[in-house]
């Protein structure tokens, strides 16, 4: 089934399923333990994909992990504000996510008519779902491509006066057949694409990705993750970098400082 990035926004659409990653409902407490106080982006997220369903006429949704920000446990704002904006959206379609590790005790609280998979994924379509902090299950490599999230892909610029700025996107990247080939026994000729989902939470924050490897790795520590198991199996060099208004950037190898 044919795939589209939705100009603009960071998410993707295949037929009538609208796909996303990385929502970190809560994250705002995080920052107010750190003594910066923001008001909760909750609400606008909702009206962002409420928007995003009635644009691309979606029937179900797929979140690809990380619903929730608190790790370990759950915060009050999490239990107050998550149950709520699931619900908001699976009584209009078919709601499923893919537990990423953010999501510890989602289980728990969630509407009954929302679907939870395992975090090993699952495959439809000729795609495989699943956040892309573990490794998936082996179904994967029957798929045509792979989409995960996790990463808050992003590229970082810089002026001429020395000004950063950030901007989320897209990344495409081919898998490494050898690499793989140390935690997969059989392989098919052919090994499926992988898409990595920009964050649907600008708050969250993101890992650079024209950074050199070390400062990647280092940034990640800082999150408390790792990078993805598929990322640390993918050519990433070759990968090629979109913006979200499409603009293709070139070839990561290309881009980085």
């Amino acid at each position: 089934m044919e795939q589209k990035f939705v100009t603009g926004r960071p998410a993707l659409v295949m037929g009538r399923t609208l796909v996303i990653a990385d929502l970190h409902i809560g994250i705002e407490f995080e920052y107010y333990k750190s003594g910066i106080r923001i008001p909760s982006n909750t609400e606008q997220m909702k009206r962002d994909l409420d928007e995003l369903v009635k644009q691309t006429r979606s029937e179900r949704l797929v979140i690809l992990g990380d619903v929730k920000h608190k790790v370990p446990g759950v915060s009050r704002q999490e239990l107050r504000e998550i149950p709520e904006f699931l619900e908001h959206f699976g009584d209009k379609i078919k709601v499923e996510i893919l537990p990423g590790n953010h999501d510890s005790g989602l289980k728990d609280f969630i509407p009954n008519n929302v679907r939870l998979h395992s975090s090993r994924g699952f495959k439809t379509d000729g795609c495989f779902f699943f956040h892309g902090h573990t490794w998936p299950s082996q179904e994967f490599l029957k798929s045509d491509y792979v989409f995960v999230g996790h990463e808050h892909p992003q590229i970082e610029f810089i002026d001429s006066l020395g000004y950063r700025f950030f901007e989320p996107v897209w990344v495409r990247a081919k898998l490494d057949r050898e690499k793989l080939g140390k935690k997969y026994k059989s392989l098919p000729k052919k090994l499926p694409e992988l898409i990595i989902f920009p964050r649907f939470n600008r708050l969250s924050g993101g890992i650079s990705m024209n950074r050199p490897v070390s400062d990647i790795e280092r940034a990640h520590e800082t999150y408390h993750t790792g990078i993805g198991t598929l990322v640390r199996s993918e050519k990433l060099g070759s990968a090629k970098v979109y913006l979200l208004d499409g603009t293709f950037l070139g070839e990561l190898k290309n881009l980085l400082q």
